[in-house]
């Protein structure tokens, strides 16, 4: 079944980083030189607002992919 989320957070992260980024895209910490740890914050924060969720605050540091925040949100 595909992800509910996928398409609303792939537009997200289109605007965050000023780019195209597909919903399978596998976008990480590790392979986007934009994601810092203040764009995380900023990542956090306009998904909460956006998405109108919250996100455990003991989750927030190991959200480090796309993937993991869709996980996440599907909690």
């Amino acid at each position: 079944m595909p992800n509910l989320y996928e398409d609303m957070v792939a537009k997200i992260f289109s605007t965050l980083f000023k780019r195209t980024i597909n919903p399978n895209e596998d976008i990480s910490m590790e392979s986007e030189p934009k994601w810092d740890s203040m764009k995380h914050i900023e990542i956090i924060m306009v998904l909460e607002e956006e998405l109108g969720i919250s996100f455990r605050p003991e989750s927030i540091p190991t959200l480090t992919s796309m993937a993991k925040i869709l996980d996440e949100i599907n909690k």
